[in-house]
């Protein structure tokens, strides 16, 4: 009977498995790792030592790249520097534009003028710990124009930071409630407990954002008030015009005689169809035929009028 040999088994299990590992995977060539290489695929798809573009030079495939760096790597590092080079050109030619406008060799554009205004006011809005009214504030444009630089936001953000890290200049810790002193400076400013708060971007507290709600609606009443009337107001002022009026009719329907006053009410007719309320009417009206009731109409004006009346209610 065949023994089990656990050795013989597990020997042949592992040289399957390694055997197994690499079957059925492509094969990877190796492309460009040599010269030959290189130079038979340069033959193939016509590459040259020339001039190259920078646009050129992001198109290209590894190999082809490769190829520049060993048979064309002067045309190569020119291309690759260009955009480097441009945006040094970029820089150079606006540093030449900003001296000219702080020597005054030139005067500035009207757009240029209100694009510094506005950077001026937006810095002044974005960091109200900044006290302008300080001589050696000016320090801040001193070095914009010592590095030949344009007075935009962003440079003056770039300069605040530098010049308050050297604590040269004057800063309102008090207007961004950062602490109770309204100047600092020098070693005070750097050693202050809420420096880094001075040296952050806050917003200007406007005079309509110190009034209260309150305060703010008296303000702008005119636009912000309600100027309807409420309804239980109107309901009661109703109520209140109807009563007087009411007086009124009753007061120049009343008859005075000595201590004796009597007031005739109009009549109130009620009822569908319309019926009078006054007594006498009524049993007028009741006791009357046909007849009597058309004959009365024709020949009585007053009592045609009262029908009329009646009618029209």
């Amino acid at each position: 009977m065949p023994v089990f040999n656990s050795y013989i088994a597990t020997r042949k299990m592992s040289r399957r498995q390694k055997d197994s590992s690499s079957a059925g995977a492509a094969k990877v060539p190796r492309v460009g790792v040599n010269k030959s290489d290189l130079e038979s695929q340069a033959a193939q798809y016509g590459w040259s030592a020339r001039q190259l573009t920078f646009t050129e030079v992001r198109a290209m495939s590894s190999s082809e790249l490769r190829w520049h760096e060993i048979y064309n790597a002067t045309n190569l590092e020119n291309a690759l520097a260009l955009p480097g080079i441009a945006q040094e050109r970029k820089n150079i030619n606006a540093q030449w534009a900003a001296k000219s406008l702080w020597d005054d060799r030139t005067q500035p554009t009207p757009e240029q003028a209100a694009e510094i205004a506005n950077a001026l006011e937006r810095f002044k809005q974005t960091y109200p710990q900044f006290i302008p009214s300080r001589a050696e504030n000016g320090i801040i444009l001193t070095w914009l124009k010592e590095r030949n630089l344009h007075v935009t936001f962003s440079n003056l953000v770039e300069s605040f930071e530098a010049n308050a890290l050297e604590g040269k200049i004057w800063l309102n810790p008090n207007a961004i409630n950062a602490g109770s002193e309204t100047e600092v400076s020098g070693t005070q400013l750097i050693s202050h407990h809420n420096f880094h708060k001075l040296m952050l971007p806050q917003k200007r507290i406007s005079e309509v954002d110190r009034l209260s709600a309150d305060e703010f609606l008296e303000a702008n009443a005119d636009v912000l008030k309600d100027k309807r009337v409420p309804p239980m107001i109107a309901a009661r002022q109703g109520r209140t015009q109807a009563t007087t009026e009411h007086f009124q009719k009753a007061k120049e329907a009343t008859a005075h005689a000595g201590s004796t006053s009597v007031t005739d009410y109009p009549a109130d007719e009620t009822g569908y169809p319309n019926y009078p309320s006054k007594y006498s009417f009524r049993r007028l009206l009741d006791s009357l035929s046909a007849e009597d009731y058309q004959k009365r109409l024709n020949e009585d004006r007053q009592f045609a009028a009262a029908i009329d009346k009646l009618n029209s209610k």
